[in-house]
């Protein structure tokens, strides 16, 4: 694959609200960008726009407009303008926006897919990857947590396929008498 193809597979373009704490918004969106680069480069997904945006809805987290053409992800809490959702809430948004590249629907298939994502992303973190916004691989700034995001609309088998994914990997400590 020529070099100037796989530099196309990451987020291109990026661009705010020019609201409040602007400055904020943009290194979130830059954050979220080049962590799931890899896994964009991996899949030969490209995002031309990834932008910030306040929809009418409260409910409305995110937006793929054509498979890539746009991706609109809301940074800030309804009816909250000054305050950003966590960093594992935007990420999880990122990659169920990033699922649409592919599958439509909120399908079985779907939900499968944004399971391998999130493996993907928490593999990538642990290891300290992220992209670089250049297209190559490099360090990231180190990771907050565990993502623990599952929307609401997800399909109460997966919400339970997720909980027991997150309780397997949690230590086991004995408590009592043995």
């Amino acid at each position: 694959m020529p070099a100037a193809q796989i530099d196309g597979y990451k987020v291109l373009e990026i661009k705010t609200l020019g609201r409040n704490r602007d400055a904020e918004a943009r290194q979130m969106l830059e954050r979220v960008a080049k962590q799931v680069e890899p896994i964009m480069r991996k899949r030969e997904w490209t995002v031309r726009k990834l932008s910030e945006f306040i929809p009418r809805s409260p409910n409305l987290l995110g937006l793929n407009v054509n498979r890539g053409q746009e991706v609109k992800i809301r940074l800030r809490r309804a009816g909250h303008e000054g305050a950003f959702y966590d960093w594992n809430h935007v990420l999880g948004t990122m990659l169920h926006e990033l699922c649409h590249n592919r599958i439509g629907p909120h399908n079985a298939e779907f939900y499968k897919l944004l399971d391998e994502l999130w493996g993907e992303a928490e593999e990538l973190m642990d290891k300290g990857i992220s992209g670089s916004g250049q297209g190559f691989d490099a360090p990231s700034a180190g990771r907050l947590g565990s993502h623990g995001f599952i929307p609401t609309h997800n399909p109460p088998e997966y919400q339970m396929a997720a909980a027991v994914r997150k309780v397997g990997a949690m230590p086991c400590i004995a408590s009592g008498a043995l």
